[in-house]
């Protein structure tokens, strides 16, 4: 195969224009499942089984919730190519070893540990909330094992308000730890901080904070970027968020990317079969920075153990469910990543703030 790869910065605003000149490309890699089941509704895309990837090909290597994301009106549009679990939290062993201190396994242990750093004179937390969708990551995480993965699916595709009591308590619970008292250099620190330099505050050579909420690709930006003297499993690990309803540690928000096909040809079809085997996985993985969510890809492949750890941690989830403001139509997700900003920084306004969002939410799932 022939393949010419072209990357967009502006990627929604990109796709459209294509369209409008009638300049379709073969393959596109989707970044937001919202954006790709707009297209889908429109009838733009094709749907995978009639090209020769059929629905029990695609759950016997990607799981039935990671394929149903991307199952319209029984019809495939997306084969998951890359991607990384979002439940994670990042800690530094030696450090809890030095305090005493247990991976947690409920949200009541997690604050347990919160507050016994705090006691101990360390900085529990960091928060990159300057990147908003650092901040759509942390609720996601909370509703989904608050609320439950019906819920979660209902939120984020409009069936659901936002101003729904679920998610007023999710966001409760989420600021017991985001708050002034835990967080490095108080909540305006944190509304300063970007996502690497967040990494940094715990994992840097002169680390100032414990513990980060973040995707698995934080250990692989940590390894090459921030310190390369770190150690994984010694001075570098990750626990699972930890469950707040029952069974909830095993729940995974996922984020990553899909081909979808807008043309059925020879090279189109050889193309998706490719990306969807385990030889293409094994060359994603190889970086260090992604997962394969493909099941055929062996956790022997991975470069350390930290990826393999997190291959291993979406291969067995009881529940997967995708980025929440990813799903979100247009610039959803980039508006609630803001509201999460606000209300970070003045709980009292939450009321406001979610029924300013919800008036907007309620517009674009309408039109």
């Amino acid at each position: 195969m022939k393949v010419r790869y072209e990357r967009s910065e502006n990627f929604e605003a990109d796709i459209r224009r294509r369209l409008a000149d009638h300049d379709l490309p073969d393959v596109v890699i989707f970044t937001r499942p919202g954006i790709l089941a707009e297209l889908a509704e429109e009838g733009l895309l094709k749907d995978l089984r009639r090209l020769g990837l059929s629905q029990r090909y695609l759950v016997a290597r990607y799981g039935r919730d990671l394929v149903s994301l991307v199952t319209l009106r029984s019809k495939i549009y997306g084969v998951p190519a890359k991607g990384n679990s979002k439940s994670v939290v990042w800690y530094r062993p030696d450090q809890f070893k030095k305090y005493g201190l247990q991976r947690p396994r409920t949200w009541a242990e997690l604050l347990a540990i919160t507050r016994k750093l705090k006691a101990k004179r360390q900085t529990p937390w960091t928060a990159a909330a300057k990147d908003s969708w650092t901040l759509t990551d942390f609720f996601e995480n909370v509703y989904l094992r608050a609320a439950g993965p019906a819920k979660y699916t209902r939120l984020f595709t409009g069936k659901i308000t936002f101003t729904d009591p679920s998610v007023k308590r999710a966001l409760r619970q989420m600021l017991q730890v985001l708050s002034g008292t835990y967080l490095a250099g108080g909540v305006q620190g944190a509304l300063s901080t970007g996502y690497i330099d967040a990494i940094g505050r715990v994992f840097g050579p002169h680390p100032t904070a414990q513990l980060y909420l973040e995707g698995g690709f934080v250990g692989g930006i940590a390894l090459r970027q921030v310190n390369t003297a770190l150690k994984p499993g010694k001075d570098i690990a990750f626990f699972p968020v930890p469950a707040i309803s029952k069974g909830s540690d095993r729940y995974v928000v996922f984020g990553g990317d899909y081909a979808s096909a807008f043309k059925d040809n020879a090279g189109v079809r050889q193309f998706l079969k490719y990306i969807s085997s385990p030889g293409a996985g094994a060359i994603w993985v190889s970086t260090g920075a992604v997962v394969s969510p493909n099941r055929q890809v062996m956790t022997a492949g991975y470069p350390n153990e930290l990826v393999a750890a997190e291959a291993r941690q979406i291969a067995t989830a009881g529940v997967v469910r995708y980025d929440g403001s990813d799903l979100l139509p247009g610039s959803l997700g980039d508006d609630w990543g803001s509201v999460l900003q606000k209300i970070l920084e003045k709980p009292g306004n939450t009321n406001r703030l979610l029924a300013s969002f919800q008036k907007k939410a309620h517009t674009r799932f309408k039109s």
